[in-house]
Protein backbone atom coordinates (compact mmCIF):
# COMPACT_ATOMS: atom_id res chain seq x y z
CA UNK A 1 0.00 0.00 0.00
CA UNK A 2 1.39 3.44 -0.90
CA UNK A 3 1.38 6.30 1.58
CA UNK A 4 -1.83 7.85 0.24
CA UNK A 5 -3.60 4.53 0.82
CA UNK A 6 -2.01 4.25 4.23
CA UNK A 7 -3.26 7.72 5.20
CA UNK A 8 -6.78 6.82 4.12
CA UNK A 9 -6.56 3.58 6.11
CA UNK A 10 -5.38 5.54 9.12
CA UNK A 11 -8.43 7.79 8.93
CA UNK A 12 -10.82 4.90 8.48
CA UNK A 13 -9.31 2.97 11.39
CA UNK A 14 -8.98 6.01 13.64
CA UNK A 15 -5.19 5.78 13.49
CA UNK A 16 -3.00 8.87 13.59
CA UNK A 17 -0.67 10.02 10.84
CA UNK A 18 2.90 10.39 12.06
CA UNK A 19 4.46 13.70 11.09
CA UNK A 20 8.08 14.55 11.81
CA UNK A 21 9.79 17.93 11.65
CA UNK A 22 13.49 18.09 10.88
CA UNK A 23 14.19 21.35 12.66
CA UNK A 24 12.15 22.99 15.39
CA UNK A 25 12.37 26.68 14.57
CA UNK A 26 9.65 29.26 14.00
CA UNK A 27 8.22 27.86 10.80
CA UNK A 28 8.22 24.29 12.17
CA UNK A 29 6.36 25.50 15.25
CA UNK A 30 3.92 27.43 13.06
CA UNK A 31 3.21 24.35 10.91
CA UNK A 32 2.78 22.13 13.96
CA UNK A 33 0.47 24.72 15.47
CA UNK A 34 -1.58 24.78 12.28
CA UNK A 35 -2.03 21.01 12.39
CA UNK A 36 -3.13 21.12 16.02
CA UNK A 37 -5.48 24.00 15.23
CA UNK A 38 -7.30 21.63 12.88
CA UNK A 39 -7.60 18.91 15.53
CA UNK A 40 -5.13 17.01 17.67
CA UNK A 41 -6.71 13.61 17.14
CA UNK A 42 -5.35 13.13 13.61
CA UNK A 43 -1.62 13.46 14.23
CA UNK A 44 1.37 12.16 16.13
CA UNK A 45 3.94 14.96 15.99
CA UNK A 46 7.68 14.80 16.57
CA UNK A 47 10.59 17.14 15.95
CA UNK A 48 14.36 17.03 15.98
CA UNK A 49 16.03 20.13 17.33
CA UNK A 50 19.58 21.35 17.35
CA UNK A 51 19.64 23.15 20.68
CA UNK A 52 17.94 22.81 24.02
CA UNK A 53 16.40 26.25 23.53
CA UNK A 54 14.73 25.32 20.25
CA UNK A 55 13.53 22.07 21.80
CA UNK A 56 11.98 23.92 24.72
CA UNK A 57 10.32 26.40 22.35
CA UNK A 58 8.84 23.56 20.29
CA UNK A 59 7.68 21.79 23.43
CA UNK A 60 6.00 24.97 24.64
CA UNK A 61 4.19 25.36 21.30
CA UNK A 62 3.32 21.66 20.97
CA UNK A 63 3.38 20.04 24.44
CA UNK A 64 2.41 16.61 23.14
CA UNK A 65 5.20 16.42 20.54
CA UNK A 66 8.05 13.96 20.91
CA UNK A 67 11.49 15.55 20.68
CA UNK A 68 14.70 14.12 19.25
CA UNK A 69 18.22 15.56 19.24
CA UNK A 70 19.52 16.17 15.73
CA UNK A 71 21.85 13.17 16.10
CA UNK A 72 18.71 11.01 15.92
CA UNK A 73 17.32 12.51 12.72
CA UNK A 74 17.32 9.12 11.02
CA UNK A 75 15.21 7.65 13.80
CA UNK A 76 12.70 10.50 13.52
CA UNK A 77 12.37 9.92 9.77
CA UNK A 78 12.01 6.17 10.22
CA UNK A 79 9.17 6.77 12.69
CA UNK A 80 7.32 9.27 10.45
CA UNK A 81 4.91 8.95 7.53
CA UNK A 82 5.42 12.54 6.40
CA UNK A 83 8.56 14.58 7.04
CA UNK A 84 8.79 18.38 6.96
CA UNK A 85 12.31 19.65 6.29
CA UNK A 86 12.43 22.89 8.27
CA UNK A 87 16.15 23.49 8.83
CA UNK A 88 18.00 26.54 7.54
CA UNK A 89 18.82 26.36 3.82
CA UNK A 90 22.61 25.93 4.22
CA UNK A 91 22.01 22.98 6.57
CA UNK A 92 19.36 21.23 4.46
CA UNK A 93 21.59 19.21 2.08
CA UNK A 94 23.61 17.81 4.98
CA UNK A 95 20.48 16.80 6.87
CA UNK A 96 19.06 15.09 3.78
CA UNK A 97 22.31 13.19 3.29
CA UNK A 98 22.06 12.05 6.91
CA UNK A 99 18.53 10.67 6.51
CA UNK A 100 18.33 9.90 2.79
CA UNK A 101 18.72 6.14 3.16
CA UNK A 102 15.57 5.88 5.31
CA UNK A 103 13.28 8.12 3.24
CA UNK A 104 11.92 5.36 1.00
CA UNK A 105 8.15 5.62 0.61
CA UNK A 106 7.97 8.80 2.72
CA UNK A 107 6.54 12.15 1.74
CA UNK A 108 9.26 14.79 2.13
CA UNK A 109 7.96 18.36 2.35
CA UNK A 110 10.81 20.86 2.15
CA UNK A 111 10.29 24.44 3.27
CA UNK A 112 13.99 25.30 2.92
CA UNK A 113 14.28 28.39 0.73
CA UNK A 114 16.12 27.82 -2.53
CA UNK A 115 16.38 24.04 -2.29
CA UNK A 116 15.20 22.72 -5.65
CA UNK A 117 13.22 19.57 -6.28
CA UNK A 118 16.14 18.19 -8.29
CA UNK A 119 18.57 18.77 -5.42
CA UNK A 120 16.23 17.13 -2.92
CA UNK A 121 15.67 14.17 -5.25
CA UNK A 122 19.42 13.64 -5.52
CA UNK A 123 19.67 13.22 -1.74
CA UNK A 124 16.67 11.02 -0.87
CA UNK A 125 15.41 7.58 -1.86
CA UNK A 126 13.96 7.26 -5.35
CA UNK A 127 10.66 6.04 -3.88
CA UNK A 128 10.27 9.15 -1.72
CA UNK A 129 7.68 11.67 -2.89
CA UNK A 130 8.94 15.23 -2.75
CA UNK A 131 7.12 18.51 -2.17
CA UNK A 132 8.65 21.96 -2.20
CA UNK A 133 6.58 24.46 -0.23
CA UNK A 134 6.88 27.98 1.14
CA UNK A 135 4.47 28.56 4.04
CA UNK A 136 4.06 31.93 5.66
CA UNK A 137 3.62 32.61 9.36
CA UNK A 138 -0.22 32.64 9.46
CA UNK A 139 -0.16 28.87 8.88
CA UNK A 140 0.05 28.81 12.68
CA UNK A 141 -3.67 29.59 12.84
CA UNK A 142 -4.73 27.86 9.64
CA UNK A 143 -4.87 31.12 7.67
CA UNK A 144 -1.61 30.93 5.77
CA UNK A 145 -0.76 30.76 2.10
CA UNK A 146 1.40 27.88 0.87
CA UNK A 147 2.70 27.94 -2.69
CA UNK A 148 3.97 24.46 -3.50
CA UNK A 149 5.22 22.28 -6.33
CA UNK A 150 5.59 18.53 -6.63
CA UNK A 151 8.46 16.32 -7.67
CA UNK A 152 8.06 13.39 -10.07
CA UNK A 153 6.02 10.28 -9.37
CA UNK A 154 2.89 11.79 -7.83
CA UNK A 155 -0.30 10.00 -8.84
CA UNK A 156 -3.61 11.85 -8.93
CA UNK A 157 -4.88 10.39 -5.65
CA UNK A 158 -1.60 11.30 -3.95
CA UNK A 159 -1.81 14.82 -5.34
CA UNK A 160 -5.22 15.19 -3.73
CA UNK A 161 -3.91 13.92 -0.40
CA UNK A 162 -0.99 16.34 -0.28
CA UNK A 163 -3.21 19.23 -1.38
CA UNK A 164 -5.61 18.38 1.44
CA UNK A 165 -2.76 18.21 3.94
CA UNK A 166 -1.31 21.57 2.93
CA UNK A 167 -4.82 23.02 2.81
CA UNK A 168 -5.07 22.49 6.55
CA UNK A 169 -2.66 25.39 6.93
CA UNK A 170 -4.68 27.82 4.81
CA UNK A 171 -4.69 28.28 1.05
CA UNK A 172 -2.46 25.81 -0.81
CA UNK A 173 -1.57 26.98 -4.33
CA UNK A 174 0.28 24.68 -6.73
CA UNK A 175 2.70 26.56 -8.98
CA UNK A 176 5.53 25.78 -11.40
CA UNK A 177 8.94 25.61 -9.73
CA UNK A 178 10.50 28.51 -11.72
CA UNK A 179 7.95 30.81 -10.04
CA UNK A 180 9.06 29.81 -6.55
CA UNK A 181 11.44 32.71 -5.84
CA UNK A 182 8.73 35.23 -6.74
CA UNK A 183 6.08 33.36 -4.74
CA UNK A 184 8.46 33.37 -1.78
CA UNK A 185 8.80 37.15 -2.00
CA UNK A 186 5.06 37.77 -2.26
CA UNK A 187 3.50 35.09 -0.06
CA UNK A 188 6.28 33.76 2.14
CA UNK A 189 7.52 37.21 3.12
CA UNK A 190 4.27 39.11 2.54
CA UNK A 191 2.94 39.15 6.12
CA UNK A 192 6.04 41.06 7.23
CA UNK A 193 5.42 43.84 4.69
CA UNK A 194 1.81 44.34 5.75
CA UNK A 195 2.71 44.19 9.43
CA UNK A 196 5.57 46.66 8.99
CA UNK A 197 3.07 49.14 7.53
CA UNK A 198 0.61 48.49 10.37
CA UNK A 199 3.37 48.83 12.98
CA UNK A 200 4.25 52.27 11.60
CA UNK A 201 0.60 53.37 11.73
CA UNK A 202 0.27 52.00 15.26
CA UNK A 203 3.31 53.94 16.48
CA UNK A 204 1.94 57.13 14.96
CA UNK A 205 -1.47 56.57 16.58
CA UNK A 206 0.05 56.03 20.02
CA UNK A 207 2.41 58.99 19.70
CA UNK A 208 -0.58 61.13 18.69
CA UNK A 209 -2.60 60.21 21.78
CA UNK A 210 -4.76 57.21 20.85
CA UNK A 211 -4.45 54.43 23.46
CA UNK A 212 -2.64 51.37 22.15
CA UNK A 213 -5.56 48.98 22.60
CA UNK A 214 -8.01 51.17 20.72
CA UNK A 215 -5.46 51.97 18.02
CA UNK A 216 -4.62 48.32 17.47
CA UNK A 217 -8.27 47.28 17.30
CA UNK A 218 -9.07 50.09 14.89
CA UNK A 219 -6.18 49.33 12.56
CA UNK A 220 -6.72 45.57 12.52
CA UNK A 221 -10.43 46.00 11.78
CA UNK A 222 -9.62 48.49 9.03
CA UNK A 223 -7.11 46.14 7.40
CA UNK A 224 -9.51 43.21 7.67
CA UNK A 225 -12.34 45.26 6.19
CA UNK A 226 -10.24 46.42 3.25
CA UNK A 227 -9.24 42.84 2.44
CA UNK A 228 -12.83 41.63 2.69
CA UNK A 229 -13.94 44.43 0.38
CA UNK A 230 -11.47 43.23 -2.25
CA UNK A 231 -12.49 39.61 -1.78
CA UNK A 232 -16.24 40.20 -1.94
CA UNK A 233 -16.39 42.71 -4.80
CA UNK A 234 -14.86 43.04 -8.24
CA UNK A 235 -12.84 46.07 -7.15
CA UNK A 236 -9.08 45.96 -7.52
CA UNK A 237 -6.77 47.70 -5.00
CA UNK A 238 -6.18 50.73 -7.22
CA UNK A 239 -9.94 51.30 -7.48
CA UNK A 240 -10.32 51.19 -3.69
CA UNK A 241 -7.59 53.84 -3.43
CA UNK A 242 -9.34 55.98 -6.03
CA UNK A 243 -12.73 55.68 -4.31
CA UNK A 244 -11.18 56.66 -0.96
CA UNK A 245 -9.25 59.61 -2.33
CA UNK A 246 -11.18 62.85 -2.69
CA UNK A 247 -9.12 65.71 -4.17
CA UNK A 248 -8.16 68.07 -1.37
CA UNK A 249 -9.35 65.58 1.26
CA UNK A 250 -7.62 63.83 4.15
CA UNK A 251 -6.75 60.62 2.31
CA UNK A 252 -5.41 62.72 -0.56
CA UNK A 253 -3.14 64.60 1.86
CA UNK A 254 -1.61 61.38 3.17
CA UNK A 255 -1.18 59.70 -0.21
CA UNK A 256 0.31 62.85 -1.74
CA UNK A 257 3.12 62.79 0.82
CA UNK A 258 3.77 59.09 0.17
CA UNK A 259 3.96 59.77 -3.55
CA UNK A 260 6.25 62.76 -3.07
CA UNK A 261 8.55 60.55 -1.00
CA UNK A 262 8.63 57.98 -3.80
CA UNK A 263 7.11 55.15 -1.84
CA UNK A 264 5.94 53.25 -4.93
CA UNK A 265 9.46 53.08 -6.29
CA UNK A 266 10.89 52.29 -2.84
CA UNK A 267 8.53 49.35 -2.49
CA UNK A 268 9.36 48.13 -6.00
CA UNK A 269 13.08 48.27 -5.15
CA UNK A 270 12.44 46.39 -1.92
CA UNK A 271 10.54 43.63 -3.72
CA UNK A 272 13.18 43.46 -6.43
CA UNK A 273 15.91 43.11 -3.79
CA UNK A 274 13.99 40.29 -2.11
CA UNK A 275 13.42 38.59 -5.48
CA UNK A 276 17.12 38.85 -6.33
CA UNK A 277 18.00 37.34 -2.96
CA UNK A 278 15.48 34.52 -3.38
CA UNK A 279 16.84 33.68 -6.84
CA UNK A 280 20.41 33.70 -5.53
CA UNK A 281 19.52 30.93 -3.06
CA UNK A 282 18.28 28.53 -5.75
CA UNK A 283 20.32 25.31 -5.88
Amino acid sequence: MDLAGLLRAHREDGMKTRIGFLGGGRIARALAGGLIQGGKDSWVLAASTRTRESGEAFRKAVPEARLYPEERNRELVEQSDIVFLCVKPPEAPGVLRQVGAVTGGKWIVSVAAGLSLAKIASLVASSARIVRAMPNLPVRIGSGVIPYCLGPGWEDRNREEIRNLLGRFGEAIEIEEPLFPLATVLAGCGPAYYCAFLACMLRFAEESGLPAQEACGMLLATASGAIELLKQTDLDPAEVVAESRTPGGITHAALSVLEQEGWHEALRRALAAAWHRAKSLET
